[in-house]
Order: C-alpha cells, then sequence, then structure tokens
C-alpha cells in the first residue's frame, strides 16, 4: 500500500501506536500499526487515522508496508508522537528482525526525533510510573486487546483504536497548550554543556 503524502521533506509529526497480542515480543506479535499527521502549529490531528491490520493480511505484510515509512530519507519527515514509544520501537525491531526486515535499532532512534509523552504524564503524576495513563484528557474504557483479537472482535478493536487516538489528541492539544507557561519559571541563564 503506498502513503504519497509520507516522506515529503519537511518537518511532519505523526502521532503514532501499535496493539500486540501481548508484552514479550519473542513469542506475541503486532495486530495494528495506527498513525496520524499532526497539523504542526496545533498538533491536531490532519486527515484520517490509518491502521494498518494484521487480521486483513499477516503481520509481515503489515511490517513490510510501515516500515518503509519509518525510514523515511530524511529524519525529520515523519517524528513519532506517542506514549510509551520505546515498547512500541523496541516491539516493531525485534518483529522486523524476526521476518529480516529492517527494524527501528538504537542508532535510528539516537537519529530520528520522536516525541513520548510517558515522561511528561510521568511527571504531572508526581514523578510515579504507576497509573501515569490517568492523566490523558478524556475517557474511555481500557480493553484487554488481546483477547478481542483471540475472539474476533475485530470492530472492538478499531473502536478502541480510534478512541485511543481521540484522547490523545486531545490530552496533547492540552499539553501544547499549557505547556508554553512553563518558558518563565525554568529560563534563566543560558549555559552551555561544552562550557562545563
Amino acid at each position: 500500500m503506498a502513503h504519497p503524502d509520507i516522506c515529503v521533506k519537511g518537518l511532519v509529526e505523526y502521532y503514532f501506536d501499535i496493539e500486540t497480542t501481548g508484552k514479550n515480543p519473542a513469542q506475541d506479535k503486532i495486530i495494528a500499526i495506527q498513525w496520524q499527521k499532526l497539523r504542526q502549529s496545533t498538533w491536531e490531528p490532519v486527515g484520517e487515522l490509518n491502521i494498518l491490520k494484521e487480521w486483513e493480511s499477516s503481520e509481515k505484510e503489515v511490517l513490510e508496508d510501515f516500515l518503509p515509512i519509518a525510514h523515511c530519507e530524511y529524519p525529520w519527515d515523519f517524528i513519532f508522537i506517542g506514549i510509551n514509544l520505546m515498547f512500541d520501537f523496541n516491539f516493531l525491531n525485534e518483529r522486523a528482525k524476526r521476518f529480516g526486515l529492517r527494524g527501528l535499532n538504537l542508532s535510528y532512534l539516537y537519529d530520528h526525533p520522536f516525541l513520548d509523552l510517558k515522561h511528561i504524564l510521568v511527571l504531572i503524576n508526581d514523578g510515579r510510573f504507576k497509573d501515569y495513563s490517568k492523566f490523558l484528557k478524556g475517557s474511555y474504557e481500557e480493553v484487554d486487546v488481546p483477547k478481542l483479537y483471540r475472539e474476533r472482535k475485530h470492530k472492538d478493536i478499531i473502536k478502541y483504536i480510534e478512541k485511543e487516538a481521540e484522547v490523545f489528541g486531545e490530552t496533547l492539544k492540552i499539553l501544547r497548550r499549557e505547556m508554553p507557561l512553563l518558558k518563565e519559571p525554568l529560563k534563566g541563564p543560558r549555559t552551555s554543556y561544552s562550557e562545563k
């Protein structure tokens, strides 16, 4: 499947997430990869939410379709924005290796910008990792995606993915609006790390 609006040279940010059958990439698989372009100035969604579904093809085909997008020629062409992205990147990398595909290794992560909101939510949660997701704006019922997958309730998985993207978008808009308030208290004399 071709995605003509992807890998166009420029600073382009995308909401990104995956769904899996579990937490262990050695035994579990990716069942959905989703992304949506965000407007640079507001981080509001632009266009449709793209969802690659393993149950309509195969995990390998879903990876073959998505990984070229992740490997745009210019690192700023696809900027991942999500929550707990290291989980997603590790899963993508391990599953890609399983199929002999080029994944997202550590040097990829060094060279490509991404923004993981998990760290911001942990700080908002008084530095606690447990339950940081309670600060996502909006309500949606956490569902057992692996169970839905085993029961072949694919439409319910899609509904969950869409609601998750909507809640993420609302949270991102609030953070984008409120974060500038931190500029003044954090502003101080400019120092260079190379001066130390």
